[in-house]
């Protein structure tokens, strides 16, 4: 009896060692799931989409319909992608996008961001574009790092400031301001006119200029035009604008209606008053192009990265080079610059967030960005209390199929509240 009690407690000992054996070896590293993510990293719980191989970032904008034309946009953020992972990925993970239709219009948006945040469960989103598509569904994106999207630039989305949302070309109303500026100071405009378009995008630019406005009292605001982004007979708005007889007139709005109101400006013999056009419509100077003829000789617009026509620059030959290769029937294009620069920008951030990525760790990251210069874009600066991204631009004029700069590099100072043109880069 005693050997026999003997060796069952000697069994129970030999069981114990094992559970406290196994017990130990999971201690502090949480339930990892390979590959299914959210993943944890020594003792660090991992954001979602995030595992041991891969990262998950979503993408929505319109592959279809009347601003189809921006679907280029996500081929440029797939190729940079693409590049990044043939060289290993993002400290040993491999980049996924995951991008969705939206049409560009803010009830097929919501049911996107749906499906991306709460089924995909996308690590971060990046290069969207539609403001009022955003706003329609700005309850749904929660914590997840927004980067660059276009809605990014519009101060409801920076001010106050978002701890997760980045903005990254040129802020709307920044812009706007700086059209009244050039005009009044190097065009001396007395008589402006703005032609907008009519939801929170294009206010947005609309409002910076009757803001900067103020300065000028001697200038007169002759006319405020209204369009709708669906519309697509200009002849009555190009005709009223004709009329007001302005020095200037500044433009917000899509590419396929600045296109078509160019034409109409044209018809009337309009095209002597200057138009200025915002950085959304002008840098994609080859679309305009093929969009209007020689009519878009003259159009003002600004640029805010690397032009496409600077062929000897190595970050357009890189660009170039991938771009073409994965998207051979596509014509490697400004919009298409901007995907790929939001995804350096992105990449950057992971890079300097380190192999245990959360959302935290990640946007403090992004915060040390400091006048960055390894992108297309001229600079990008973000700090804990700023997320205007950049803020140096170009004005520029279309001629010849080409945009000609004519100025040096201009930027603006939140400090000081001025436009402070540097020497050219």
């Amino acid at each position: 009896m005693k050997k026999n009690r003997f060796l069952f407690v000697a069994m129970l000992s030999l069981l114990l060692a094992v559970a406290v054996a196994c017990s130990s070896q999971t201690a502090g590293t949480g339930q990892r799931e390979k590959d299914d993510g959210p993943d944890s990293q020594e003792g660090v719980q991992l954001a979602q989409g995030v595992t041991d191989k891969e990262i998950k970032i979503g993408h929505f904008g319109p592959q279809t319909g009347f601003a189809a034309s921006y679907d280029v946009i996500r081929e440029g953020i797939q190729s940079y992608f693409n590049l990044v992972n043939a060289q290993g990925g993002v400290n040993g993970r491999m980049l996924k996008l995951i991008a969705y239709d939206n049409e560009y219009q803010p009830n097929k948006t919501v049911p996107v961001v749906q499906r991306l945040v709460q089924e995909d469960k996308v690590f971060a989103i990046v290069a969207t574009t539609c403001t009022p598509c955003h706003q329609a569904a700005e309850s749904l994106f929660g914590e997840i790092p927004m980067i660059g999207p276009s809605p990014a630039s519009t101060s409801a989305f920076l001010e106050p400031l978002r701890k997760n949302w980045f903005g990254l070309q040129l802020n709307y109303k920044i812009e706007g301001r700086f059209f009244v500026d050039y005009a009044v100071n190097h065009l001396n405009a007395k008589r402006i006119a703005i032609f907008y378009e009519n939801d929170d995008y294009g206010k947005e630019g609309y409002f910076g200029a009757k803001e900067e406005l103020k300065k000028h009292p001697d200038v007169q605001l002759v006319a405020e035009v209204p369009h709708n982004v669906q519309e697509v007979d200009f002849s009555a708005h190009a005709q009223r604008l004709k009329q007001a007889n302005p020095d200037v007139i500044i433009m917000t709005g899509i590419q396929k209606n600045a296109a078509a109101f160019r034409k109409e400006m044209v018809k009337i013999g309009a095209t002597d008053i200057p138009l200025m056009v915002t950085y959304a419509i002008g840098m994609d100077h080859k679309v305009m192009y093929d969009l209007t003829g020689d009519a878009w000789d003259g159009v003002y617009s600004t640029l805010s990265m690397v032009s496409i026509d600077e062929t000897d620059n190595p970050k357009i030959k890189e660009f170039v080079q991938q771009y073409s290769k994965d998207f051979p029937k596509s014509v490697p294009s400004a919009n298409a610059q901007i995907g790929w620069a939001a995804a350096q920008v992105l990449v950057e951030g992971l890079r300097r967030a380190g192999e245990e990525l959360t959302w935290d760790h990640f946007i403090a990251a992004m915060e040390t960005l400091d006048d960055w210069d390894g992108s297309m874009y001229y600079d990008v600066y973000y700090t804990p209390d700023t997320r205007y991204g950049q803020t140096s631009m170009y004005l520029t004029r279309a001629k010849d199929g080409k945009l000609e700069k004519v100025t040096p590099l201009v930027k603006y100072d939140p400090k000081t509240d001025q436009f402070l043109y540097e020497p050219s880069k």
